[in-house]
């Protein structure tokens, strides 16, 4: 079985609560091609993954998949 390839598309930045730290955390929410949405931490995207242009990431929705994130 060979790997898939997805696009997911930037919708908007949230702010929610840590519930350990009760710091504030921003969210970078993501509408994937499969109709599903997503939000990673803001600041893992600008840590590990600013260099790229639309960087990769695995799919959280497809087992051996991964997802370009559009938009960042």
């Amino acid at each position: 079985m060979g790997i898939s390839i997805a696009d997911a598309q930037f919708v908007k930045e949230v702010t929610v609560t840590d519930p350990d730290s009760k710091g504030e955390v921003e969210l970078s929410v993501f509408k994937h091609e499969n109709g599903g949405m997503f939000a990673l931490d803001s600041s893992y995207i600008v840590q590990e993954l600013d260099d790229e242009m639309d960087p990769a990431i695995p799919d959280p929705f497809q087992p051996n998949g991964i997802v370009i994130l559009k938009g960042t």
